[in-house]
């Protein structure tokens, strides 16, 4: 990985550029002129848990993303606090 070449998941914004730990499981979708969106696995499995276990098609996720409902999704599904 270059310095200053960011490719950041979409949901928790952990690194997945190549020679991150990320890279080999991520996720991309193709975000039309604007690039691509990526998403980790682990970000990918906690949006699957939003439809029943469902994963979601490219065009979902994508949708989830570009109106910003990603990051909802992702703290919608933390855990809460232990005692």
């Amino acid at each position: 990985m270059t310095q200053g070449h960011r490719e950041p998941c979409a949901g928790c914004g952990e690194e997945t550029a190549a020679g991150s730990v990320l890279f080999s499981s991520r996720r991309v979708v193709a975000a039309g002129a604007d690039g691509s969106h990526y998403v980790c696995s682990l970000c990918d499995e906690l949006a699957a848990r939003q439809r029943a276990g469902r994963r979601l098609s490219d065009d979902e996720l994508r949708a989830l993303i570009d109106n910003g409902a990603m990051a909802m999704t992702m703290w919608s599904n933390a855990p809460g606090p232990t005692v």
